[in-house]
């Protein structure tokens, strides 16, 4: 196209490709960033879950208190270093163990309301004698 109206046309879309980039490139850095998001949340989400088997594991034992079993848990959280605001319960209703870990990832490249939550169950365990197998 050439001619007057050629160049009315162009005028009118003068400076459109800045809003363009203006209006799309944050959309483009968050897509960017969104697989690192997603690793960094499945990396805390694995460090919850080995406090929560961490801490059945101690409750798990016959007489085990779930004072012990907790501290455990949180050290565990602690050495990694992958979650904050962590909060480890354990609990033992008969010859069950619950353990519940949840926590927020440390390191969150977009920002939002990330947070991680593991579980883990099992029965106490108990020495059988021969006489009783």
């Amino acid at each position: 196209m050439t001619g007057p109206a050629a160049r009315v046309l162009f005028r009118a879309e003068h400076g459109l490709a800045s809003t363009e980039v203006a209006v799309l490139f944050p959309l483009i850095i968050v897509m960017a960033l969104f697989p690192f998001q997603v690793a960094l949340y499945w990396h805390a989400k694995q460090t919850a879950d080995l406090a929560a088997e961490t801490a059945l594991d101690v409750g798990q034992v016959e007489g085990a208190s779930p004072v012990d079993a907790r501290q455990i848990g949180l050290e565990v959280l602690s050495a990694t270093g992958q979650v904050e605001q962590a909060q480890v319960e354990v609990t033992i209703i008969g010859d069950t163990v619950i353990a519940t870990v949840s926590a927020r990832p440390r390191y969150r490249v977009i920002p939002g309301p990330w947070s991680v939550t593991a579980q883990a169950q099992g029965r106490v365990e108990r020495f059988v004698g021969v006489a009783e197998r």
